[in-house]
């Protein structure tokens, strides 16, 4: 069971009512950062996320486990590195919050905001190519599901739902933007199936820790890593997509496109080419980790308990 955002005890630890009220408490608090930061010009609205996630960061009872990814993902860094990269870190998530809050205004005038970037060799997404794509949880990542909305392109998107049922709406409603489906992580994976058995496309984030996974090198250590994106794209033959966001200067984003991830050896069998696809797209997710490692958004532990006792 998940712990509360700002108290080190877990759900279950508490009585029902109390539970209901201390995630009433979460939700209020949440819901007026979000209106304080709906409010404010953008790029204000983006320094004060930041200042506010730094300063929660502090309260956080994640900190930890930030910190001790961090430190396999840089084990040479010294103690004042990885806390800064740490604080850094947590300056996000209130970066990310206030794009979030902001998603309906980046949308309405993202002539001038958002630039929609198709790679060299990749291609425009289309109703007509099948294509299942996939992000990270990196810099501004929440506006990856808008290409659909961009290119008119129906793509339910599947997420992971908040154990608070308050914040979840309250977030789901912002992401309302998106203009198409979005999935709950429970039982997702059937709706996804039916939607890639019409023609459709679909959109998963998947760098975060999946038990039921394979082990997948990340930065030079096995990962549960999820690979039904590159299993669903070789069984319904469509194209396997990375999608990823980046922040520019004055309050501006760019959402790279990239080319498709085909597998090394065509001649493989199936399971191979999944791991050898799945593989690449961790590659990809490390590099832009190592260039901006303070835009990664990972709050639970990502590799088994035995690789961080090792770095501890």
């Amino acid at each position: 069971m998940a712990r509360f955002y700002f108290s080190g005890r877990r759900s279950h630890e508490v009585t029902a009512w109390r539970r209901r009220m201390m995630w009433w408490a979460e939700a209020a608090v949440l819901r007026s950062m979000i209106g304080v930061l709906r409010v404010l010009p953008l790029k204000m609205a983006f320094s004060a996320g930041a200042v506010l996630g730094e300063a929660l960061g502090r309260l956080s009872p994640r900190v930890d486990k930030v910190r001790r990814n961090l430190r396999i993902v840089f084990p040479n860094a010294g103690r004042d590195k990885l806390e800064r990269i740490t604080r850094a870190s947590f300056a996000n998530v209130g970066v990310a919050l206030a794009e979030l809050a902001n998603l309906d205004r980046l949308w309405r005038n993202r002539g001038r905001r958002v630039e929609f970037n198709v790679m060299p060799g990749a291609k425009v997404p289309s109703r007509d190519r099948q294509s299942v794509f996939v992000t990270a949880h990196f810099g501004p990542w929440q506006l990856t599901p808008l290409i659909g909305r961009y290119y008119d392109v129906p793509l339910p998107v599947i997420y992971a739902p908040e154990q608070n049922p308050y914040v979840d709406r309250t977030l789901n409603r912002l992401r309302g933007v998106f203009a198409n489906r979005l999935v709950s992580r429970d039982g997702g994976m059937r709706m996804f199936m039916r939607s890639l058995s019409r023609g459709e496309s679909i959109g998963l984030t998947v760098d975060t820790r999946l038990d039921s996974g394979e082990a997948i090198p990340f930065f030079g250590h096995p990962a549960m890593t999820n690979t039904a994106p590159a299993r669903l794209a070789l069984r319904f033959d469509c194209d396997l997509v990375p999608v990823l966001a980046e922040r520019l200067s004055d309050g501006r984003f760019r959402v790279n496109i990239h080319p498709p991830i085909t597998p090394s050896d065509a001649d493989a069998s199936r399971d191979e080419k999944v791991l050898d696809m799945s593989r690449q797209i961790n590659a990809l997710f490390e590099a832009q980790i190592v260039r901006h490692p303070d835009q990664w958004l990972c709050l639970k532990r990502r590799w088994p308990k035995a690789v961080h006792e090792q770095h501890a």
